[in-house]
């Protein structure tokens, strides 16, 4: 899949938005929605591919478990684990949609990760 550079640019840009704006950020990944990697900022380069199939599992089983419980879509997940969190937000776009993935530890604050990582997806959208 090719994706515009105008949008890659915007990946680019949102990423070191959230890397500055969050704290005890570990990983920070915009995907397809099929888990191919448009942009990351990680600690360890070897996790992006592992990160973006991952994230596009867990949001198509956002997208089944919201559809099932009949909630709705799936705007985004927020997984809680015994060091950090992973939230992922859903960016759907007329030319292709995306996920936004995050993996913060625990000394993140829950609130901030999901306001920016939501007001990231929204620029995205928009781009």
């Amino acid at each position: 899949m090719t994706i515009a550079p105008h949008l890659k640019n915007a990946c680019d840009r949102a990423l070191d938005e959230l890397m500055q704006e969050i704290k005890g950020i570990k990983a920070v990944v915009v995907a397809t929605e099929d888990g191919f990697e448009v942009a990351a900022r990680v600690e360890n380069t070897a996790q992006v591919a592992r990160l973006s199939a991952m994230a596009s599992s867990l949001a198509a089983l956002g997208a089944m478990a919201g559809e099932e419980s009949q909630l709705g879509v799936c705007h985004s997940l927020l997984m809680e684990a015994a060091d950090g969190y992973i939230t992922i937000v859903q960016v759907r776009r007329a030319d292709v949609s995306l996920i936004v993935s995050v993996v913060t530890g625990r000394d993140a604050v829950i609130g901030q990760v999901l306001y920016f990582s939501k007001k990231a997806a929204a620029t995205l959208q928009a781009a």
